[in-house]
């Protein structure tokens, strides 16, 4: 977001107000990437007895960058699952209009 100026003014929302997360090819290496050699499987395992929802194919969706968008809860039950927070993943969350 600009002002008049041409400068940058930042915006900040609280997380849970947010529903989902645009997604894209950067985001699906970075998951692939904090993956590892575990198996999609595995992971959905993971996420399931940690009381979260991910399908394999979701999952597989998302690391191929084929999803426009993820819920924070399924993001959420991922990073949990992974040992990292949402913070982590998501650096900075951008609004655009």
């Amino acid at each position: 977001m600009t002002n008049g100026r041409n400068k940058e003014t930042k915006m900040y929302i609280y997380v849970a107000d947010v529903v989902s997360v645009t997604w894209n090819k950067d985001r699906a290496e970075v998951l692939k990437r904090m993956r590892g050699k575990k198996s999609r499987q595995k992971l959905v395992d993971e996420i399931s007895a940690k009381g979260g929802e991910c399908s394999h194919q979701n999952l597989k969706k998302l690391e191929y960058g084929e999803s426009e968008s993820v819920s924070v809860k399924v993001l959420e039950a991922v990073c949990l699952a992974l040992g990292i927070s949402l913070k982590d993943f998501l650096s900075t969350v951008e609004v655009t209009e």
